[in-house]
């Protein structure tokens, strides 16, 4: 059994805020995920249009008029366009998924951060926290929750979180409450490396590769200036990450209220108490 740490507090079970927190979450992923789901075959159906439209026209006997000839030559621009999409397996459409998955893992991390913050008294004694510089003025008007916000944003340009790489741009965030303890399984941290890259190349080169990618992510083989493409196999491999990064959060936040939320085969790994850090930054 993983032993409790120091801070831990009893619990019969976690408190709602945190719970909820984590249902929220998970649920916006699967949300997301099955918009994409979906998106695919609103895609795919866009391809038969033309012959649809085609077939009703001359059982109505209006194929030669002018409404007409714009629909099919619509439908069929459209169509072109999901044809490529489907052989490409839908590059442009992964590529707005990654940008969203990497801003859900950003709003979960950040968010469980400022519900921490307040709701955990103790959470303000980080040593972090001590050296913050805080306009007291804009703070004190500031509501409970906007404080919390406030100390997070604070943080996170102390701690120069949004320029780590990989889940060290996250752990940054939990390390100083004692929230970062569960390794991730093999291969993840370097599938959220990974998305982190590919995300920055299509929210900031326009979904085209530059060297930087190249040369962080060589195994994706990018040719620079030309377009990443995002397969669905990669979009599951990033997702499935993004999970087993949150469920590596929850059994840490377990921890701290001395609940062992790990499954049986697991519970009997004990975990170090700081494990050493992806070395992805440098």
């Amino acid at each position: 059994m993983p032993t409790a740490r120091k801070g831990a507090v009893a619990a019969k079970k976690l408190p709602a805020w945190i719970t909820d927190h984590f249902e929220q979450s998970i649920h916006s992923m699967e949300t997301l995920m099955r918009i994409v789901s979906i998106s695919e075959r609103g895609i795919s159906v866009l391809r038969g249009m033309p012959r649809v439209i085609k077939a009703i026209a001359k059982a109505r006997d209006t194929e030669d008029t002018p409404d007409t000839a714009k629909q099919i030559e619509s439908a069929e621009k459209e169509a072109a366009l999901a044809q490529h999409e489907v052989d490409k397996d839908f590059p442009v459409l992964h590529g707005l998924a990654v940008v969203a998955l990497w801003s859900w893992l950003e709003n979960f991390v950040k968010g469980f951060v400022v519900l921490w913050l307040a709701h955990r008294k103790d959470a303000y004694s980080a040593i972090v926290l001590q050296k913050l510089r805080v306009k007291l003025g804009e703070y004190l008007q500031l509501s409970k929750t906007e404080q919390a916000h406030y100390i997070v944003e604070l943080m996170e340009q102390d701690l120069a979180s949004p320029l780590k790489r990989g889940v060290n741009r996250f752990d940054s965030l939990f390390e100083p409450f004692g929230l970062v303890t569960t390794p991730l399984p093999d291969g993840h941290a370097k599938t959220l490396f990974e998305l982190q890259q590919v995300r920055n190349a299509i929210a900031h080169r326009n979904g085209n590769a530059d060297r930087q990618l190249k040369s962080k992510c060589p195994w994706l083989k990018a040719k620079v200036d030309q377009p990443v493409p995002v397969s669905r196999k990669m979009l599951h491999r990033y997702s499935e990450a993004c999970m087993q990064y949150l469920l590596a959060r929850l059994y840490d936040v377990g921890d701290r209220y001395a609940m062992n939320l790990r499954p049986e085969d697991e519970a009997s790994i004990t975990h170090p108490k700081q494990p050493q850090r992806q070395s992805l930054d440098d």
